[in-house]
């Protein structure tokens, strides 16, 4: 006689129904203010859009524009709340990461790990997934009662690129709440991740900025995009494209976060941060942003920073915030305040101040000779100059010079700005904007490099670039590339008649005056400029010119030219601005009875 034993064969589950019913169940006021919110956004402003343009009139057209506007303007709205809603989710279904008694309970279940996270990963999701389809479907009923046909793809095209947000952001914020043991700490960690790429390079930028004179800073587009949040909510520069490239980045994150997960120390939840790199990252990257932000606060604050000697003034300061800033997340990381008798807290401290003194005396002594770099002559293959715009802003009024001895007189400047004590940094901000007053040098070397350079330099100085932006044959280069070919209207403002001020000095005032000849005015203005009676504007303070003698001050002494495109109907853009002393015939002819 032979005896059995009927055993169960093992199977490894990666999913729980029965742990995804409890998350429902215990989450679903979250869905219900999720799904209301959603509601209120995009259903409720359709209706009632439809209804005040179906009061007004019945044009189907009308109806559908107003439609697709209002799909439009949601997608903000939508990014918005995936930002909020992510960092909410990732909270609620892994919260019990975060207090001892429940992580040791969920993980004592006869589950596996991976069944556990990937259960709680597919829930969060589903509490974004569920909502935005009933947001969809309401959507389409309010159109199809309005009669409005053709714009179900676009709809679905909105709640695709609201996927893509929501995946992103969710990604980052199950990666913060993986990385910390502590729930402030991982909405604290999170809100980090969306901003620390793009402030970090700022703060970096505001720095070398203090001690580097003359070097030309700004937040490029790719910089930003290092912001998912920033990104997505530039209605500018937002595309299509960018949704799925942060859509990819968080199924990235969350399948690190899942082979973190298997390794997670149940014992670490409360503390700070869970894993050894990610303390030392954390404290790194704290100190780092509180020594260069708090460090610039103090000094603003006690009106320290400015003048020519701030940069030996904010060191100071940044010293003291780079010691708050160090044992402050000594604090966080080690859960007590009794840090400051630990020798490792205070070599690391040591460590980073030193790498801070040093850094600031390779920018302020110049020790690797950047600022000082003037490339030679028979290195450059080109320059440009301009004294008001961004590096790619095609409206500037950069010129560009090939020449060796026009390329030498920028060169002669360039060294003269340097060693000048006059001679202060440009003030632009980060984003690109600056103040007039200000001169763009830009080096297109031999074998593709490129050196970039902005000064502030006073009006004697400049005498030698000034006579380049007088120059005929420039300026006729200038409004040849700056000038349209497809004129609809151009109109100039100024006045038929002519009167003096004290000084003796002529100027037009009264109305504008529509241009006679469209077709011919870009014929005349390029004779004028190269008679030499028409210099590049914008030098200097942005309306000085330089007429071959002295510096001609802005006033109300020049005409205004606005040209308006057939593709851009009452929309004007202005031309040029024509100095009174220079008498530019030819122009004048076509709008002057």
């Amino acid at each position: 006689m032979s005896w059995e034993v009927w055993t169960m064969k093992s199977k490894t589950s990666f999913f729980d129904p029965t742990l995804l019913k409890k998350n429902i169940s215990r989450f679903a006021p979250a869905w219900a203010i999720l799904t209301l919110a959603f509601f209120l956004s995009l259903p409720l402003p359709l209706i009632r859009g439809l209804r005040q343009y179906g009061m007004r009139t019945g044009t189907e057209q009308l109806r559908l524009a107003e439609a697709r506007d209002l799909l439009n303007n949601a997608l903000p709205v939508g990014t918005v709340f995936a930002f909020l809603a992510a960092i909410l989710f990732a909270a609620l279904v892994f919260k019990y990461l975060h207090r001892t008694k429940d992580a040791y309970m969920m993980h004592a279940f006869p589950m596996t790990r991976n069944c556990q996270f990937l259960t709680n990963g597919v829930s969060g999701l589903l509490f974004w997934i569920v909502p935005t389809l009933f947001t969809g479907l309401c959507t389409l009923g309010v159109l199809a009662a309005y009669h409005i046909s053709g714009c179900g793809g676009e709809v679905w095209s909105l709640l695709s690129l609201w996927l893509l947000a929501f995946l992103c952001f969710y990604g980052i914020a199950v990666f913060a709440m993986q990385l910390s043991g502590r729930t402030v700490i991982a909405v604290l960690s999170y809100v980090a991740l969306n901003f620390m790429f793009l402030a970090v390079p700022l703060l970096c930028l505001m720095l070398v900025n203090i001690y580097f004179k003359g070097f030309d800073y700004v937040i490029t587009e790719r910089i930003l995009r290092l912001a998912p949040i920033v990104e997505l909510l530039n209605v500018e520069s937002a595309r299509p494209l960018m949704f799925w490239i942060y859509g990819a980045v968080g199924l990235i994150l969350l399948a690190l976060c899942w082979v973190l997960y298997r390794f997670r120390h149940v014992e670490r939840a409360g503390d700070a941060m869970v894993y050894p790199w990610a303390r030392i990252a954390f404290r790194l990257l704290f100190t780092l942003c509180v020594t260069l932000g708090l460090g610039w606060i103090l000094a603003s604050i006690f009106s320290l920073v400015g003048g020519d000697g701030k940069g030996a003034i904010f060191l100071p300061y940044a010293l003291i915030s780079c010691f708050l800033g160090w044992f402050g997340s000594s604090m966080m990381l080690e859960r007590t305040v009794k840090v400051f008798k630990k020798k490792k807290v205070w070599i690391g401290f040591a460590a980073f101040a030193g790498v801070l003194i040093l850094a600031v005396a390779c920018m302020k002594y110049d020790l690797l000779g950047f600022q000082r770099r003037v490339p030679e002559t028979d290195r450059v293959a080109s320059v440009e100059i301009w004294t008001h715009g961004d590096y790619d802003d095609p409206t500037t009024d950069r010129i560009s010079l090939t020449a060796p001895a026009d390329i030498e007189v920028v060169r002669s400047f360039h060294e003269k700005a340097i060693q000048s004590s006059q001679t202060t940094s440009g003030t632009r901000d980060l984003f690109g904007y600056n103040d007039y007053g200000e001169v763009h040098v830009l080096y297109h070397l031999n074998g593709g490099g490129t050196l970039r350079r902005v000064y502030e330099v006073p009006y004697p100085e400049q005498s030698g670039l000034a006579a380049l932006y007088s120059r005929a044959d420039l300026a006729a280069a200038w409004y040849e590339q700056a000038l349209p070919e497809d004129f609809y209207r151009v109109t100039l403002y100024g006045v038929q008649d002519i009167e003096e001020d004290l000084y003796g000095r002529k100027s037009y005032a009264g109305e504008e005056l529509d241009c006679k000849d469209p077709a011919a005015l870009k014929a005349a203005i390029l004779a004028d400029a190269q008679a030499g009676r028409l210099p590049v504007m914008n030098f200097l303070t942005g309306g000085d010119y330089y007429d071959g003698k002295e510096i001609i001050q802005r006033g109300y002494y020049e005409l205004y030219l606005y040209y308006e495109l057939k593709e851009q109907p009452g929309q004007y853009t202005p031309i040029l601005q024509i100095p009174i002393a220079s008498t530019a015939e030819e122009t004048l002819k076509l709008f002057l009875p």
